[in-house]
């Protein structure tokens, strides 16, 4: 809320991105337990044009916000001293907000970024390596807006720690509603940005069900 006061304590930072039509204010279902569970989330409200997406406009913008939001740490702000940049930085998103990610990971890369989650994503580049960052792509199968294919394709493209949770039968949206959501978004954050050992081992309980199904690699193929 405007005008509350800071917690105590020093948290990450973890970008959402909204998807086309929507705004910040109607993906409250993500940003409010994320916040809650110890994140600095900056959220910003696009009009979206799909060129500044596909043209790498929209990621560089969340990169300046990125930037913008750990400069904070050193100035006269009320989050002055409250911002953990230690672990790096999460960036997150839906349908374009996801392509949007999922294009920090890949086309135009902010290596400053160790943890994702696209969501009702396409596939928007093959990763350089430059980006060593702890993925979750989160998707329905019945997706017609963002067919899952693009979606796994970017999933196998990128190396582990990675994982994805498919909502069968689900739609481009669908899953919003669900709480297994902002479960398994909120306790792969506080693992990747945390180390919480415990919020990692909650995943696949998160995720579990008879209309779900969990996929998690941990470690590379090559053993690092």
């Amino acid at each position: 809320q405007p005008g509350a006061p800071v917690a105590e304590g020093a948290f990450p930072v973890c970008n959402f991105t909204h998807g086309y039509t929507s705004s910040p204010q109607n993906s409250e279902a993500v940003i409010r337990p994320l916040a809650a569970a110890g994140f600095v989330v900056p959220a910003p409200h696009f009009q979206f044009d799909f060129d500044d997406v596909y043209s790498g406009r929209q990621s560089l913008d969340v990169s300046e916000i990125l930037t913008r939001t750990l400069a904070l740490n050193e100035s006269d702000d009320p989050l002055a001293g409250h911002i953990d940049p230690a672990a790096g930085v999460g960036v997150s998103g839906h349908s374009l907000g996801g392509m949007t990610t999922h294009g920090l990971l890949t086309a135009w890369p902010d290596d400053r970024v160790t943890a994702a989650i696209p969501m009702s994503t396409v596939d928007l580049g093959d990763p350089d390596g430059t980006v060593a960052a702890n993925v979750l792509f989160i998707h329905g199968d019945r997706d017609s807006t963002c067919p899952i294919a693009e979606a796994r394709r970017a999933y196998g493209e990128l190396p582990a720690p990675k994982a994805f949770l498919t909502f069968l039968g689900g739609s481009h949206t669908s899953f919003w509603g669900d709480s297994r959501t902002p479960a398994t978004f909120v306790d792969w954050m506080r693992w990747s940005l945390y180390g919480d050992t415990a919020a990692r081992d909650r995943l696949p309980e998160d995720a579990a069900g008879d209309d779900t199904a969990w996929e998690f690699v941990q470690e590379r193929a090559d053993g690092a």
